[in-house]
């Protein structure tokens, strides 16, 4: 009798535990197709979601893979009847320069080049920034998500806020700058950019640097000092010489380098070592 009972307090709370992950899926799904469009797909839905609990990852909904399965099943419409303002808001845990630049960067990718900031706050440790920009599209998210992952962030929740804005909560997982270049202590490093300006993301805090022009040509550096939230430790600017030696500032995770007076100085290249 005893084991009677368990066995129907078990499937009871594996009942109750499956209607969980279903309903919020559910509302998701809902959320970011919009309720007219849900109710027409219903049979269709039910069917690619029939496995809800491959849509949760650690507990918590896998909003890119639920997204991702949308689309690529043609569920998701991302164009509108005519051009209108779209809003994005990004919250993440990390400075608003850093978010401000991973955004930038993404939406660059993507082709966009006219956007605007509407809002921009920063309280206890999270930024949140409102842009809008003029279009056709719903900016497609999976495109977006996978952009901003080349900074450091993956998706904590998307929402369809609006018909024209939609929400991004994004987790900085390990902040990148996707043009900078990764140096570890005891390595060196020649690079190139014909822009004459240089990214670095180093291994370590500590060391010191030691930069030189190729062919010892002289340059005017500028070297900036960055943490892993792109806040500035230090700004370091030098006159005409062709090498510098530096010790790296505590707490350092990126390093920019240019030319404070003319980039062809060092349009050619650099080398750098890493002590």
């Amino acid at each position: 009798m005893v084991r009677v009972v368990w066995f129907i307090l078990l499937c009871i709370f594996i009942h109750a535990d499956d209607s969980t992950y279903n309903n919020m899926l559910q509302e998701k799904i809902i959320n970011i197709l919009g309720e007219n469009s849900y109710a027409r797909n219903k049979n269709f839905i039910n069917k690619i979601f029939s496995n809800q609990i491959n849509f949760y990852k650690n507990g918590s909904l896998d909003i890119y893979k639920v997204i991702y399965t949308l689309q690529i099943n043609g569920l998701l419409k991302l164009k509108f009847d005519a051009p209108m303002e779209f809003n994005i808001v990004f919250t993440a845990e990390t400075s608003p320069i850093f978010l401000l630049r991973a955004i930038n960067k993404s939406l660059a990718s993507m082709g966009y080049s006219y956007w605007t900031t509407n809002e921009a706050s920063y309280q206890d440790n999270m930024a949140k920034l409102k842009i809008s920009l003029m279009t056709e599209h719903i900016v497609d998210p999976i495109a977006l998500l996978n952009e901003l992952q080349k900074s450091g962030f993956v998706s904590i929740s998307v929402s369809r806020d609006f018909d024209n804005q939609w929400g991004y909560e994004l987790l900085l997982v390990d902040s990148k700058i996707p043009d900078s270049k990764f140096i570890s202590k005891g390595n060196s490093l020649l690079i190139t950019d014909i822009a004459g300006e240089y990214w670095l993301e180093l291994g370590s805090s500590e060391g010191r640097l030691e930069i030189s022009t190729r062919n010892s040509r002289l340059f005017n550096p500028s070297i900036v000092f960055f943490d892993k939230d792109l806040n500035i430790l230090n700004v370091l600017n030098l006159s005409r010489r062709s090498n510098v030696n530096i010790n790296v500032v505590k707490n350092t995770k990126f390093i920019k380098i240019k030319d404070y007076i003319s980039s062809s100085n060092i349009n050619s290249g650099i080398n750098i070592r890493f002590k």
